[in-house]
């Protein structure tokens, strides 16, 4: 399918290019199997706001009400495949940038992916493998930091405005939508219980969400 760029999309500061590849933009920015995991993880005429791209391709990618971490290859344990992480907007308790020397990892938690003790996080590189295996995380290098300010600054906006209920859509449409995203396998039975329970605004339902495909 084809995916429709929402307009503005953030874009870096006149530094979006770094040997030659952008890191910030529409989808062209991901790598070919990312690419692909993107359509199957959307729906026909959604809106992708930005892609962010971090280090070993893997990225963010922000949409209407939801965002992605998409990851492929043999340090995130799919060395043939991908692995999909789905948190919608409503759901995002903190987006932490953590930063050592040369590398660190923007991560995004959720009642669903909270941050996890790591004995060896200075070099996540070479003695961290979780952080490129972790479902809500997204490793970067410090180079490239400044380039993603702006679209960070995006999602956080999303997040609030989320949570403010300032872009809720009507309870029927969202509902509808959250039905046709289960029908497509985006969403798992338990994913849908706590989407559909946020749309009616029954906070009681606590239903710990998948994890993602590959």
């Amino acid at each position: 399918m084809d995916l429709v760029p929402a307009e503005p999309a953030p874009v870096a500061n006149g530094r979006g290019r770094l040997r030659g590849r952008q890191k910030v933009g529409g989808p062209e920015v991901l790598t070919r199997r990312l690419r692909r995991e993107l359509e199957r993880q959307t729906l026909e005429g959604e809106q992708v706001r930005f892609c962010l791209r971090g280090d070993l391709g893997h990225a963010l990618v922000c949409l209407d009400d939801r965002l992605l971490v998409l990851k492929s290859g043999f340090h995130a344990g799919t060395t043939f495949g991908t692995m999909a992480s789905t948190i919608f907007y409503r759901d995002v308790t903190g987006i932490q940038v953590r930063m050592h020397l040369l590398s660190g990892w923007i991560e995004i938690s959720s009642p669903s992916f909270q941050g996890r003790e790591r004995k060896r996080t200075r070099h996540p590189r070479t003695s961290d493998r979780d952080v490129y295996k972790l479902p809500n995380c997204v490793p970067i290098h410090r180079v490239r930091l400044d380039q993603y300010a702006a679209p960070l600054a995006e999602l956080r906006r999303l997040v609030a405005e989320a949570k403010d209920g300032a872009v809720r859509t009507d309870v029927v449409a969202e509902l509808e939508r959250l039905s046709e995203l289960a029908d497509a396998g985006h969403l798992d039975e338990r994913e849908y219980a706590r989407a559909k329970s946020m749309v009616l605004g029954d906070t009681s339902v606590d239903y710990e969400l998948g994890r993602g495909a590959a």
